[in-house]
């Protein structure tokens, strides 16, 4: 399902000062040549705590479930020779006996990040607004608040990125969206939340439509197929227990859609 890549070359450190981890850019090489790829390398305890690259992979595959655009991304595979070629002095920030592949998004160009202080109508026209909100709240990512958006913009597009905080699901999650629960860094933080609480009351009525298309469309059979693949890759996550939610929700939009309106009025 998503190609895989040789790491060739460290390209430079992203220093991030809101960021969890300390991505790399890394020159790679696979099947269709090379690219550069953001790749995050996670320690061990990042993946104990949350289910960090089934939610980069699977956030990454439901924005295009949803015609959200984001970054290709692959799994990256550093050999020893590659590893042997960092820096000494460079800080590893994961466990060099790990082999696994790591998650990697290719270098969008000419990109800047979103400013919480945007136009209202020049960020209307990047991308739905109101699709983007609910589609965070769908994958329960609480990181795309003013204080690290996590949005790439253009001139006339923007590109969502950094999905490690998805999949925040449990065996309450269900019972919370049945009785109207719904945690404020998922809903309030949002960058989008401004925007859509400013709408007027007529606008408010055609919100999250299209976000029902999709969520019709979605398949649930090929969303189980990058949970699987993730999971085959030495991954672990409550995978019955994200999917028994997801399921939930696809078969209840009208409870899912009715909370994001409540919202946001």
């Amino acid at each position: 399902m998503f190609e895989t890549f040789q790491a060739r070359k460290l390209m430079r450190v992203i220093e991030e000062r809101h960021g969890h981890t300390q991505p790399w850019v890394v020159l790679c090489e696979g099947k269709s040549g090379l690219k550069e790829f953001v790749v995050k390398v996670f320690t061990n305890d990042h993946l104990l705590d949350k289910p960090r690259v089934h939610g980069e992979f699977v956030g990454s595959w439901l924005c295009g479930e949803f015609e959200l655009l984001t970054p290709d991304v692959a799994w990256i595979e550093m050999d020893s020779s590659f590893l042997s070629s960092l820096p000494p002095n460079l800080d590893l920030k994961m466990d060099p006996t790990d082999d696994r592949p790591k998650f990697g998004s290719v270098v969008l160009p000419s990109f800047q990040h979103f400013s919480p202080g945007l136009n209202d109508g020049y960020f209307r026209s990047l991308l739905p607004v109101d699709r983007l909100y609910a589609f965070d709240v769908f994958i329960r990512n609480a990181d795309r608040g003013s204080y690290k958006p996590n949005l790439l913009i253009s001139e006339s597009s923007a590109y969502l990125i950094d999905h490690e905080f998805a999949l925040e699901i449990d065996e309450t999650t269900i019972e919370g969206i049945k009785n109207s629960i719904l945690p404020g860094k998922f809903s309030l933080d949002h960058i989008a939340y401004a925007v859509l609480a400013r709408a007027s009351t007529r606008s408010k009525r055609d919100f999250f439509a299209d976000f029902n298309v999709y969520l019709r469309a979605l398949n649930l059979s090929d969303l189980r197929a990058v949970f699987n693949e993730v999971q085959n890759k030495g991954y672990d996550a409550k995978v019955e227990t994200i999917m028994d939610y997801f399921m939930f929700v696809k078969a209840n939009p009208s409870i899912f859609t009715n909370l994001l309106l409540r919202e946001i009025q």
